[in-house]
């Protein structure tokens, strides 16, 4: 078995150091190897750069969406998701097992739209009331097909 911690160990005394003393010559040579270091640094410096030769580091402009126009994007496009929906349904050659993962990304689609809706002020209320509706007749839709509506 391995002895972790062994008590019986002698431990050295506080206070007491194992630190080697220096001899005056090694101090004498870092200094003057700090010293060159230092004068190697600060050569630069004394050069110096005119302050008015720096130059601003232009941004790109920044296209910052409101929560309006996300909403808006994301309304047209549920809005476009259910119209595609509608010409599958009265389409007899495609399958309702085709459609039904196209519906799921709908029901998905209307559900991040709600939550995006409560971010709303009442400034948006006309896009509030567009976006839930849309939404709510998304997820209409979905439940009519999960119950066999359209079968």
């Amino acid at each position: 078995m391995t002895n972790i911690n062994p008590i019986n160990e002698p431990l050295p005394a506080f206070g007491t150091s194992n630190v080697k003393p220096l001899k005056s010559g090694d101090s004498e040579s870092f200094g003057i190897a700090l010293n060159k270091a230092l004068d190697k640094t600060q050569e630069p410096e004394a050069k110096g750069t005119p302050a008015n030769a720096l130059m601003e580091i232009g941004s790109k402009e920044l296209n910052i969406i409101n929560t309006s126009d996300i909403v808006t994007g994301k309304t047209d496009t549920l809005l476009d998701m259910l119209d595609s929906y509608s010409s599958k349904l009265d389409d007899p050659a495609v399958s309702l097992k085709s459609i039904a993962p196209v519906l799921e990304e709908i029901n998905n689609k209307a559900g991040s739209l709600l939550k995006e809706t409560q971010f709303l002020t009442d400034a948006d209320a006309a896009l509030k009331k567009i976006a839930t509706q849309t939404a709510l007749t998304a997820q209409t839709e979905y439940l009519k097909f999960q119950r066999g509506d359209y079968l």
